[in-house]
């Protein structure tokens, strides 16, 4: 079982082949539905409330290829992660509803299991497609952590589930912070970042995201990154590593080092035009040898809950977060001298989008805004 897993960890890496096509169209769950709203209990409106802002469409955009905006990243927006509810009722994030038999009543804890649709991307994935997935995963995982904090609940995740308790009564909707659109960078013409120096208050958000992630969230030690800085205020320009706090590793132009290893066109995704680029790396034999088999999907799905972290961090300093895995992996693990035994997991890209936020339509209930 370990050496399948490290099999499929390796086949992840350099001289993967990908043909992406066209994602499939995979039915609704079918069954009776109980809209989001209908739950009862002392709990139903608070757990509604959170599925709500992390697993459904906030906001559409008319311009752009993947307009299905939620509050976390899907490759080609495939929404490769359905939510389930106490073993029994399937989330249908479009129509805001549970799929199943009876009503949910919430007065107490409840168990949400992340159950995988690999199948939602495209075959030309092939096995890459696992990592997708188990990198979106993570993004829920975290999403719910994050946002169970801001609505007054407790989320903690282990492997696939996220439990949520609630202790005393949840924050009414007046005193619930608000949610802070996260965006992937305004790219109807490609995506690049504002010339202009990018304040040093979203490098600082982007750091303390990485070193204090929220409490319950399947974040681990064993991640390494490093952060590219071009551009900002006051910061030399540089590598850096960011475990502990900020410390220059590589001074010089760190971000242009990326334009060889990305896997995008400039007019696509102009990667030397990035303020922020935070590239994290994990050893897949050590993860295993500690947890097995699912030790390399766990280091994935962490690296994906770090990525939620940053991105949110990002949307409220004001900066767009970019997440990629469109690159040559093993040029770009010796641009950031990860050790050998090393594998990248994740490339993350920030910067200050050039035009504001882009035309959408917002799709948040109204009660909330």
């Amino acid at each position: 079982m370990n050496a399948d897993a490290l099999l499929a960890a390796y086949t992840h890496g350099p001289g993967r082949v990908v043909e992406p096509g066209a994602s499939p169209r995979t039915a609704a769950p079918e069954g009776p539905r109980v809209p989001l709203t209908a739950l009862r209990g002392r709990f139903g409106a608070a757990l509604a409330r959170l599925l709500t802002d992390v697993a459904t469409p906030l906001r559409w955009e008319p311009w752009n290829q993947y307009n299905d905006h939620r509050a976390y990243p899907s490759a080609r927006a495939a929404a490769t992660v359905d939510l389930v509810l106490a073993g029994r009722w399937v989330l249908d994030p479009v129509r805001r509803a549970l799929v199943g038999d009876g009503t949910p009543v919430v007065d107490g804890p409840v168990r949400i299991e992340l159950v995988r649709r690999r199948d939602r991307l495209s075959p030309g994935y092939r096995e890459f497609g696992d990592v997708l997935t188990e990198l979106e995963v993570g993004h829920v995982a975290a999403a719910l952590v994050e946002h169970a904090a801001r609505l007054g609940l407790v989320a903690r995740v282990s492997g696939l589930t996220v439990t949520v308790t609630f202790d005393g009564a949840p924050a009414p909707p007046r005193d619930q912070a608000p949610v802070t659109p996260r965006s992937s960078g305004v790219g109807p013409r490609g995506i690049a970042a504002d010339p202009r120096p990018l304040p040093a208050s979203v490098l600082d958000a982007v750091v303390e995201a990485v070193n204090h992630p929220p409490s319950g969230s399947p974040v681990r030690d064993d991640l390494r990154h490093r952060l590219a800085v071009r551009n900002v205020e006051g910061v030399a320009d540089g590598w850096y590593a960011v475990a502990g706090g900020l410390r220059l590793v590589s001074p010089g132009p760190a971000v242009a080092g990326l334009r060889p290893v990305f896997g995008h066109p400039p007019g696509t995704i102009h990667v030397a035009s990035m303020n922020l680029a935070l590239v994290t790396t994990g050893d897949p034999a050590a993860a295993v040898a500690s947890d097995g088999p699912d030790g390399y999907r766990a280091l994935l799905r962490a690296a994906g809950a770090v990525a939620q972290h940053v991105s949110t961090a990002a949307a409220g300093a004001g900066a767009f977060c970019r997440p990629a895995r469109s690159t040559d992996d093993g040029p770009l693990e010796a641009v950031v001298g990860a050790p050998a035994s090393h594998s990248l997991l994740y490339l993350l890209l920030a910067g200050r989008s050039r035009g504001g936020t882009g035309f959408t339509y917002d799709l948040t209930p109204l009660e909330t805004r």
